[in-house]
């Protein structure tokens, strides 16, 4: 149970503190205003937890899969918004902030949430359970605070912007995992196998993919939908610096 609650803080909740430290650190990203947007998303995955039955009973047993792939995809939007406004403090700044947190924290807290309290109810001792939370909290928290002092002191604006698509695009590359689960994609072949080197159930299997949606046998849906959710906002980032008449027009006309 130890190594299995570690593992899970690592799949699960690692991915919410990363996306806080990368906003954070993002220019024209107020941190007080994050407070707010955690404890909404907080609220709602523990409403959400308790109709999580009745969730995964609709649209024929896909109900939970598809909710999640809604609410990536909203996180998406989201790093599209910050990517054509920038250095705005608007309200679609403001609402592409908390599609993010809602869109990537929502989903893994009720991934969290549905583990955690089987086992609490289960196991009559939750020792090991607690001491795994407290090992694997101080390891995301300790992950989430090296990379902030990484993208603030030893990056540029340019860089930290394309790690922070890379990671989006990392989470919201699993919509095409969860679509092959309910049948709504094909199931394609693999494209290669790295397992021998670093496994997806192991520890840096578990960090890579959160950072930059390492896969050890992708599937052709899986790395189109990620190369996708990556070269959009990077694209539109592109024509803002190449034709910048145009988005002040756009911005102007918001």
């Amino acid at each position: 149970m130890l190594i299995n609650t570690v593992v899970l803080f690592l799949r699960d909740t690692l991915p919410i503190f990363l996306l806080l430290c990368v906003l954070i650190a993002l220019p024209g990203v107020p941190r007080v205003s994050l407070v707010w947007r955690v404890g909404l998303m907080l609220v709602t995955a523990v409403i959400m937890y308790s109709y999580l039955g009745v969730i995964s009973e609709l649209a024929e047993g896909a109900g939970f899969e598809l909710l999640k792939s809604l609410l990536l995809v909203s996180a998406w939007l989201g790093m599209c918004m910050l990517a054509i406004f920038p250095y705005s403090k608007g309200r679609t700044v403001s609402l592409g902030i908390t599609l993010l947190v809602l869109g990537i924290g929502l989903p893994n807290s009720l991934h969290f949430m549905v583990y955690f309290v089987s086992e609490l109810t289960r196991n009559s001792d939750s020792s090991l359970l607690i001491l795994g939370t407290t090992i694997g909290l101080g390891i995301s928290i300790s992950i989430a605070i090296l990379l902030n002092i990484a993208l603030t002191h030893f990056v540029g604006a340019k860089i930290m912007f394309c790690f922070t698509t890379l990671f989006v695009a990392a989470q919201v590359a699993n919509v095409a995992l969860l679509l092959e689960q309910i049948d709504i994609l094909p199931t394609s072949k693999q494209i290669w196998d790295s397992s021998h080197f670093i496994s997806d159930n192991s520890e840096y299997g578990h960090l890579l993919n959160a950072l930059i949606g390492y896969e050890a046998t992708p599937s052709m849906s899986y790395m189109m939908l990620f190369l996708l959710s990556l070269a959009v906002p990077n694209a539109i980032a592109a024509l803002k610096k190449h034709t910048p008449a145009l988005w002040q027009h756009v911005e102007g006309i918001r």
